[in-house]
């Protein structure tokens, strides 16, 4: 195996182990939120593929169209959605995200990222300026890939 094989191969351990040991700190943000999962699915959709219609809601969470239905009611009376009509087809309701639910995304993100905050106060200088590096590049791949 080639060096650059085996540190791919310990960058992968460590990343399952990172990812083992906080799933408790994204569990506890997905319970401190007031959103149910699929409402939080829901808005998570509208929030990264906005907008997004309802039958691509149903079609990516495998529900049927009556369940969107009443999830996208609910965070509409929230406040966290709007519905708007497509420019395309008016029959077609468009899903959007308000800035509060923005916010209510973002609460969830961030309360993992406050629990990450405590993390790096503990690293040594060396450790944060190599996280640093290997962050900038895992940052600069997902933007070369995002759409």
């Amino acid at each position: 195996m080639t060096e650059p094989d085996q540190l791919r191969t310990e960058v992968e351990q460590r990343l399952l182990a990172i990812e083992r040991l906080g799933a408790g700190l994204r569990l506890e943000a997905v319970v401190a939120t007031q959103l149910s999962i699929q409402q939080l699915k829901v808005l998570m959709l509208a929030v990264h593929r906005s907008p997004v219609s309802g039958h691509e809601v149903a079609t990516t969470l495998d529900v049927t169209p009556a369940t969107v239905s009443g999830l996208v009611a609910r965070l509409v009376d929230a406040g966290l959605l709007v519905q708007e009509p497509s420019s395309e087809d008016r029959r077609v309701r468009l899903l959007r995200p308000t800035e509060a639910g923005v916010r209510a995304l973002d609460e969830v993100s961030s309360w993992a990222l406050d629990q990450h905050r405590e993390i790096i106060t503990d690293l040594s200088r060396e450790e944060l300026a190599g996280l640093a590096l290997g962050l900038a590049g895992v940052e600069r791949v997902l933007r070369e890939r995002s759409p």
